[in-house]
C-alpha cells in the first residue's frame, strides 16, 4: 500500500511541478512555504493530491529547525510529531479530523517524558498521568507521579498522587476542575496521616492529622477557604452547635 502511494505521489509531483494548482483550483503535487518573501527559511514541505495533504509534511520554526512532521494516515487521520528546537520530541499522537484524539505523549527538552493524556475531540477526556522526571535523570525509572481524570477538559472524578515508590501521597476528587469532598494525605509507609475537605473549591471544614497510630493530634478548621482560629473559631462552632450543622457541611 505505501510502496503505491508513494509511486502515486511521485507521478503528482512530476506532472504538476512545485506549488502547482489545477484548472479546478486545488493544490496539485509538492509545495513549499516560505517564512518571508526572501525564500530563505522554509515554513513547510508537503504534497497535496487533489487539495487533500498526502504523506508527510515537515514544519519548521522560522530560524529553520524541525518543528513538526505530520504523517497523513487517512484523508481525517494523522499521526503528529512536535520538536523542540534542538530536534528532541515535544509531543506526539493522532489528530482525527484535525483534532487531537487518543492517547498523546508529552517530553521535556532533554527527551525525558512528562505525562501522557487522552484526547475525544480536540478536548481531554479520561486519565491524564504524569511522571517523575528525577527517576528517569537517576536511573532511567518511569514512575507514576500524578493521575487525574478528566471530562470535557476539566477535572472530573478522582486524583491520586504518588510517591516515586508508587505508593499513595494524596487523594481526593474534583468536579467542574474544582477540589471537592474529603481529601486524604499519606506518609512515605503508607500510613493515613490527614483528611480535609473542599466545598466550592475551597477548604471548608476540618483538617484533621493523625500519628501513625491513628490518633488525633491536631485539628484545624477552615470556611470557605478561610482558617479560622481564637473567638472566631468558638463562636462559629457555637452557632453550627445551636443550628444543628456540622461545621464540615
Amino acid at each position: 500500500m505505501k510502496v503505491f502511494l508513494f509511486l502515486f505521489i511521485g507521478v503528482f509531483q512530476f506532472s504538476f511541478g512545485q506549488n502547482s494548482i489545477d484548472d479546478q483550483g486545488r493544490k496539485q503535487g509538492e509545495w513549499k512555504k516560505y517564512w518571508d518573501e526572501s525564500k530563505q527559511a522554509l515554513q513547510y514541505k508537503g504534497t497535496f493530491v487533489n487539495d487533500k495533504p498526502v504523506g508527510q509534511f515537515w514544519y519548521y520554526y522560522p530560524t529553520s529547525e524541525v518543528r513538526a512532521i505530520i504523517e497523513h494516515i487517512t484523508e481525517n487521520q494523522s499521526f503528529v510529531t512536535y520538536y523542540f528546537k534542538n530536534r528532541e520530541v515535544m509531543s506526539e499522537g493522532i489528530y482525527l479530523n484535525q483534532k487531537r484524539d487518543s492517547i498523546w505523549i508529552n517530553y521535556n527538552n532533554a527527551g525525558l517524558i512528562l505525562s501522557m493524556e487522552n484526547f475525544k475531540n480536540g478536548r481531554l477526556e479520561g486519565k491524564k498521568i504524569t511522571f517523575y522526571i528525577q527517576n528517569q535523570i537517576e536511573n532511567g525509572d518511569v514512575k507514576v507521579l500524578s493521575e487525574t481524570l478528566y471530562r470535557d477538559s476539566l477535572k472530573s472524578g478522582s486524583y491520586v498522587e504518588r510517591f516515586s515508590t508508587g505508593r499513595v501521597k494524596l487523594s481526593g476528587q474534583y468536579q467542574l476542575d474544582q477540589p471537592s469532598g474529603v481529601w486524604r494525605k499519606y506518609n512515605t509507609k503508607g500510613v493515613f496521616i490527614q483528611e480535609f475537605r473542599y466545598k466550592n473549591g475551597l477548604k471548608n471544614g476540618w483538617v484533621i492529622n493523625f500519628n501513625e497510630n491513628q490518633e488525633i493530634v491536631h485539628k484545624e478548621l477552615y470556611k470557605n477557604g478561610e482558617l479560622l482560629i481564637g473567638d472566631v473559631r468558638v463562636k462559629y462552632l457555637e452557632t453550627c452547635k445551636s443550628k444543628g450543622v456540622d461545621p464540615n457541611d
